[in-house]
């Protein structure tokens, strides 16, 4: 699918850009209600993503279950329809700011995504984050018995 992107800025107030800021405050009064996102999950930690003709890559995100159920289909047919709320959000989309993948609000099917950097989206959603999610601590589920002595000193 060729992707058409409409990148979110603050500069000149055009009818595309219009258009943007609508969606985009569609999106964000129903997240703010149910206080979370919906994404299209392949595997458990693997989600759909979205790359454009320049190389640069998106995850895309939905305001509600029924617009990501209508997604999965096509490439994403067999794709599972989660939930990710906000407190969760926020800590991923630090990480997907340092690997450079941006945030599609609500992709089209004909392929136009309205593109907004995650960075802004994380400094945008910081404010309602309930911080509720704890990241995993590998330590906890580390069951290897390392047996006597393997914490002593070098001789």
């Amino acid at each position: 699918m060729c992707l058409r992107v409409l990148r979110f800025s603050s500069k000149a107030v055009t009818n595309e850009k219009l258009s943007i800021m609508d969606k985009l405050e569609q999106f964000i009064a129903s997240i703010l209600e149910t206080r979370k996102v919906w994404l299209l999950e392949a595997k458990e930690g693997f989600f759909a993503m979205l790359e454009d003709n320049n190389g640069e890559s998106y995850i895309p995100l939905w305001e509600s279950e029924d617009l990501a159920k209508k997604a999965a289909q096509g490439d994403w047919e067999g794709y599972t329809v989660t939930d990710m709320g906000f407190s969760e959000l926020g800590h991923w989309l630090k990480e997907l700011s340092a690997d450079e993948i941006d945030i599609a609000v609500s992709p089209e099917a004909d392929g136009e995504i309205t593109a907004i950097p995650s960075y802004k989206f994380r400094n945008w959603l910081k404010p309602y984050d309930d911080h509720s999610y704890k990241e995993k601590d590998d330590e906890e589920d580390d069951d290897f018995d390392y047996g006597e002595g393997w914490a002593q000193p070098w001789s």
